[in-house]
């Protein structure tokens, strides 16, 4: 782990530690053994979950992709009054804006898997030697890459543009479905 990434991950420690509670919970769901629980330390171990090799694929995928789910919906929600009070409407006395725009922001510099993960999610549906269903490799391609991706801008500190803009948008991704939303804003 770069330095800037360990910056990062402690800059934004509740997501980290919030991500890291989700990927335990889902490997004791999946019946994955977890190595080492200590994962609140300031070094490069910061926020990672040491759990035994999973062999099974579905349980990859969810260990991949349910703190991702997770922590992506909370930080959408926190982001959706954060953001909305503070950015748009100028609420900026509010202590609670501040902190669920604060919250929001951690949770969604923390969305992606670790590396290990990743690769291991690569290796149960790719791999040499496996058999897997090709609508199976469908569905998990684009899922890889998202993490993939999401990873590296982890590892070099750019998440934290990544969740700025995400914080930014959020008010105009919910006025698209919730288009009264414009409507409470200007009246504001």
């Amino acid at each position: 782990m770069k330095i800037i990434s360990l910056i990062v991950k402690i800059i934004t420690l509740p997501g980290a530690i919030l991500h890291t509670f989700f990927e335990h919970l889902c490997c004791r769901t999946c019946k994955v053994l977890v190595d080492d629980a200590a994962t609140i330390r300031f070094d490069e171990m910061l926020s990672h979950v040491d759990h035994q090799l999973v062999k099974r694929k579905g349980a990859s995928f969810d260990i991949c992709f349910v703190p991702f789910l997770l922590n992506l919906v909370f930080a959408f929600l926190l982001l959706a009054n954060g953001s909305t009070m503070i950015l748009y409407s100028g609420h900026y006395e509010n202590v609670f804006n501040w902190i669920c725009l604060y919250l929001g922001f951690s949770l969604s510099c923390n969305l992606f898997p670790q590396r290990e993960d990743i690769y291991m999610l690569k290796d149960n549906f790719y791999g040499k030697g496996k058999k897997v269903n090709i609508f199976a490799k469908i569905i998990v391609a684009p899922f890889y890459l998202i993490f993939r991706i999401g990873n590296l801008l982890e590892d070099t500190g750019l998440i934290i543009f990544t969740s700025a803009a995400f914080a930014y948008f959020v008010p105009y991704i919910l006025g698209t479905f919730v288009p009264r939303l414009y409507d409470l804003l200007s009246e504001i």
